[in-house]
């Protein structure tokens, strides 16, 4: 009864109001507990699960070989890694999330159209990982019985999925909301077991199937190809959009974890090197294995939980039990890192951001948990649904939005934002804009996304023809996109000049450590603090009238 009540009054402990929560405000001093590895984890995580692991596969239908699809693995990893880092430091320098920048870039009532674009692609996401987790769940649960290996379906035909599936995945989430009850703060060590785990489950995998096919890792590395140089350097482009695509969430997320951070060099080294390390690893360790699999089995295996239910179809000795299990197990941990932290929290930030009086990170976990099961994910691995193409191809609206924001946050604004103006929902605001909407990255969006919408309902359904043109538009729109909503959210603000505003004057959050006080000039919290010793310190929430009042004063 005390967790529940603890999980019930969640909200009504934490002073709350229509926009903000301490959720939502800038991270104080006590909760900023993510350094150098901790992003190390967070990126190694989100390159070294089942489903970066299977992106190879991607990468070659384009007609490539191994060899230049980890050249475009390489080359597409350091521009995801630059773009995160960017991306991500206005979180690591004023410590807000990317809900409540949306405010900045939108207005205070047109921040909904960011929140809204990454909740629902969160939702989604985690759906689609949370049944890939059950699936991993699978291979522990066929490992301990050879009856629940062979369970037979007892659902009807007419239902996309069969009980062990139905099963696993119920599995999965039951062992997800454990995790949805720790604070952020404290899951980069979620992240660190998770990467180690799969790390060594790779070496693993890839090892026995090279020495499986005689110590040969096959053909596809060097495999001869047959393109055109015309359909060379398209194809190049398109898997370079393709890999970008694949982690534009992560970029996207990058703020909500760089506001935990201990200081902003170890966030951005950690986000470089996790970007570009485990992220060449794991597809080499994807195609290699592949190679070497179809050479003994006539098929591609890309997914590493069907390597392991093969291992135990085959022969289910002890040996491969063991090998199935341990694999399984950390299939099993690092869905759980990669899901939690990158869609479901994440997710559930955005969720807070619409109803911060009645939604804090915990409850937003939970719903974002509870909308896996109308989301339908089985759907999209069990029929002909071309949702996760389409899933994939998001990219055409998430890009134009990370450009708005680089594009914003460092050339209009040159660093400089007014978060106490964030949390004030008034012609008060500096963002407020027009009515509290910002049109001009309105205007932004809808430019850059416009051109890059036929390739993608070509993608949903290929039976529609588009041109050329717009077909190679969108084969590289991670570039052309960019470039579109970059420059006319410049030109926009060029023409139509916008107060930009000074920052803060004084640390009314109680984010920064004096030396940081000192290097931003700001009034070290304790100095204007009038805490309630019922709530403590870093628990304080200010109105908008101390807001105002305070930094009138000063």
């Amino acid at each position: 009864m005390s967790f529940l009540r603890r999980f019930t009054d969640a909200i009504t402990l934490e002073e709350s109001d229509g926009m903000k929560n301490k959720d939502l405000v800038p991270i104080p001093i006590d909760r900023r507990k993510w350094g150098f590895p901790a992003y190390l984890w967070y990126w190694g995580i989100t390159s070294l699960c089942a489903v970066t692991w299977s992106a190879g596969s991607s990468l070659l239908s384009l007609g490539l070989n191994g060899n230049y699809a980890m050249g475009i693995v390489v080359i597409a990893n350091a521009i995801i890694s630059i773009a995160a880092a960017l991306n991500g430091y206005y979180a690591s320098r004023y410590h807000i999330g990317f809900s409540v920048y949306q405010r900045v870039i939108f207005g205070i009532r047109g921040s909904c159209i960011g929140v809204l674009i990454r909740a629902i692609l969160s939702v989604v996401w985690f759906a689609s990982q949370a049944w890939l987790g059950g699936l991993c769940v699978n291979v522990i649960l066929s490992s301990w019985s050879k009856s629940y290996l062979n369970w037979e379906n007892t659902l009807p035909e007419s239902v996309p999925m069969t009980s062990q599936e139905l099963c696993g995945f119920v599995i999965y989430l039951v062992l997800t909301f454990p995790f949805l009850m720790v604070p952020p703060q404290y899951l980069d060590s979620l992240l660190a077991v998770a990467t180690f785990m799969i790390f060594f489950m790779g070496i693993g995998i890839t090892a026995w199937a090279v020495h499986f096919n005689g110590n040969n890792y096959g053909s596809l590395m060097n495999e001869k190809m047959s393109l055109s140089s015309s359909d060379m350097g398209w194809a190049w482009m398109y898997g370079l959009s393709s890999w970008y695509s694949s982690l534009t969430s992560g970029i996207a997320n990058q703020g909500d974890y760089s506001r935990y951070n201990k200081s902003t060099k170890g966030c951005m080294y950690g986000i470089v090197l996790g970007t570009n390390l485990p992220g060449f690893l794991v597809p080499l360790f994807g195609i290699l294995t592949a190679s070497a699999l179809y050479d003994k089995y006539g098929t591609y295996y890309w997914m590493p939980n069907d390597i392991c239910m093969r291992w135990l179809q085959d022969n289910y000795d002890s040996k491969s039990r063991a090998a199935a299990f341990f694999c399984g197990l950390a299939l099993v941990v690092s869905q759980q890192g990669v899901n939690t932290v990158g869609n479901c929290i994440s997710g559930a930030m955005d969720l807070a951001s619409l109803c911060p009086r009645f939604l804090n990170i915990r409850r937003g976990s939970v719903l974002v948990m509870l909308l896996a099961w109308p989301t339908q994910p089985w759907l999209f691995y069990n029929s002909d649904s071309v949702f996760l193409t389409v899933i994939s191809s998001f990219s055409v609206f998430l890009t134009p939005l990370i450009a708005i924001y680089i594009c914003d946050f460092y050339v209009i604004r040159r660093c400089k934002l007014k978060i106490s103006h964030c949390y004030i929902s008034s012609k008060e605001s500096i963002y407020w804009y027009n009515n509290g909407i910002n049109w001009r990255s309105i205007i932004s969006f809808a430019v850059g996304v416009a051109p890059g919408l036929p390739g993608l309902i070509n993608a949903a359904n290929p039976s529609i023809s588009i041109s050329s043109g717009a077909l190679h538009f969108f084969q590289g729109s991670f570039i052309f996109q960019f470039a579109i909503s970059f420059c006319v959210h410049y030109a926009l603000n060029l023409f139509l000049n916008e107060t930009v505003g000074e920052p803060d004057k004084t640390d009314l959050f109680n984010t920064y450590k004096p030396a940081e006080c000192k290097h931003y000039n700001l009034i070290p919290y304790s100095t204007t603090n009038s805490t309630d010793p019922a709530i403590g310190a870093s628990e304080k929430v200010f109105s908008e009238e101390e807001i105002m009042t305070v930094e009138s004063v000063h």
